[in-house]
């Protein structure tokens, strides 16, 4: 049985290439590509791949977004992030996410290929660099997975109402996880958490 991969990629050039790389190899079968985050949810949930192959800055959702909602709706796909960012902070949340690989996109086609195998033998395959990149970030800010949810949800402008729907919680809870960030990342409004979120690398906009 062929190994069936979702690519998610907003570039076509990039997705193309992705799909050349895994077409090198006949044990492989590309079900679908989408170019934007909400439809990479959408495809990982319907479709139940063997690995999604998915860019961290999408519209619509980004990728720690689709990782963490593909982690629920389709626990035994393989999620491996390809990106150009360079962002510790994003790589520690990633990894804390239970991201199976985190691939440069600079990296050798070979080693991209090596890296998928490696994570359908149950590795997690964090390059060398990225590790290093994550070290520098592992006293920082230490954000939740939740509160991560919760900033990226304020970072779309959702009010506490909305939030809560959208995670299954009260408005004051959300409320709480709101006060808890604007604490940890030392701010006093949403305005200016929301910039330095963004001078972290915790959002995209």
């Amino acid at each position: 049985m062929p190994k069936t991969f979702v690519i998610a990629d907003d570039h076509a050039l990039a997705s193309e290439g992705i799909k050349a790389i895994l077409e090198r190899h006949d044990n492989t079968k590309i079900l679908e590509v989408a170019n934007n985050g909400i439809s990479a949810i959408s495809l990982i949930r319907k479709l139940q791949p063997d690995c999604a192959i998915v860019d961290l800055a999408m519209p619509g959702a980004n990728g720690l977004e689709v990782l963490i909602e593909a982690k629920r709706w389709a626990p035994d796909t393989k999620i491996v992030i390809v990106t150009g960012n360079h962002s510790p902070e994003q790589f520690r949340q990633l990894k804390e996410a239970d991201a199976d690989a985190i691939i440069l996109k600079n990296t050798d086609p070979e080693v991209i290929l090596e890296a998928i195998q490696r994570v359908f033998a149950g590795e997690k395959v964090f390059s060398d660099e990225v590790q290093e990149i994550i070290s520098v970030s592992e006293d920082t800010s230490g954000l939740s997975k939740r509160e991560i949810e919760v900033l990226h949800a304020i970072g779309r402008g959702y009010s506490n109402t909305k939030i809560g729907e959208k995670l299954g919680v009260s408005p004051k809870t959300v409320d709480s996880h709101r006060t808890s960030l604007m604490r940890k990342l030392e701010v006093n409004s949403t305005a200016a958490l929301l910039v330095k979120a963004m001078k972290q690398g915790l959002i995209d906009v």
